[in-house]
């Protein structure tokens, strides 16, 4: 399986995935800095006047990564997988004297692991760079505290479920045979994970994030069920 992955990372030249995830992080970590610290400053109160609910920065971090990524791991799984059955990539995969489900699930974990890794350590980057930050500029509350374990097992859980969401993304569009339909759905993916049904807010929900990561294992169960008797798209 391991050398399945190397091969689906070298043959889809990661390494363009990898620059582009490093610069969305950076992008999104100048964004969320200019939020707190460049903007007027409120003397009174000694925080910044356009940014009330600075302590919210945590809820503000995971919004912006969260949907960042979950876009990225949509793309990258239909170039992975949507696109490779689109331009005949995938028959000459299938041609190998390898499982079919074997290659669709080397193909899942490839992105899989790059979208976990590259989530988790970006997401550490800003929340770092905030935090420091914030030590020099006299505490202010950001509504996080990296001295708690809790708060990095939260980070793990959160980037497990937002790119595992990738799955149920995958499924739908392998299913329309489109990108762009991948790409559509981890959008609404999002606006449900997030939104709001009247004074009910999902996002503290704690069910939903369970019941989401239990569709996206079915979708990606469902993606290789029978994949060995389906025909090349």
């Amino acid at each position: 399986m391991w050398k399945l992955i190397r091969l689906e990372w070298k043959k889809n030249d990661t390494n363009k995935y990898v620059i582009n995830q490093a610069i969305v992080i950076a992008a999104l970590g100048l964004i969320l800095f200019t939020m707190c610290y460049l903007v007027p400053i409120d003397t009174e109160a000694g925080i910044p006047d356009s940014v009330p609910e600075i302590e919210n920065m945590a809820v503000q971090i995971d919004l912006l990564t969260n949907l960042s990524f979950l876009i990225f791991t949509s793309a990258m799984l239909s170039s992975f997988i949507i696109k490779a059955y689109k331009n005949k990539t995938q028959s000459l995969m299938f041609s190998y004297p390898i499982s079919r489900k074997k290659i669709i699930l080397s193909q899942m974990m490839a992105v899989w692991i790059i979208c976990v890794a590259a989530l988790f350590l970006g997401k550490l980057l800003i929340y770092l760079l905030l935090y420091l930050t914030s030590l020099v500029k006299d505490g202010f509350p950001l509504g996080y505290d990296m001295t708690s374990v809790s708060f990095y097992i939260q980070i793990i859980l959160k980037t497990i479920l937002t790119v595992s969401l990738g799955f149920i993304t995958l499924y739908i569009g392998k299913k329309m045979r489109s990108s762009k339909a991948a790409i559509i759905s981890s959008f609404l993916l999002f606006f449900v994970m997030n939104g709001n049904i009247g004074d009910l807010s999902l996002r503290g929900n704690t069910i939903l994030p369970v019941l989401l990561l239990g569709v996206s294992l079915l979708c990606g169960f469902l993606t290789m069920h029978n994949v060995e008797k389906e025909d090349i798209m």
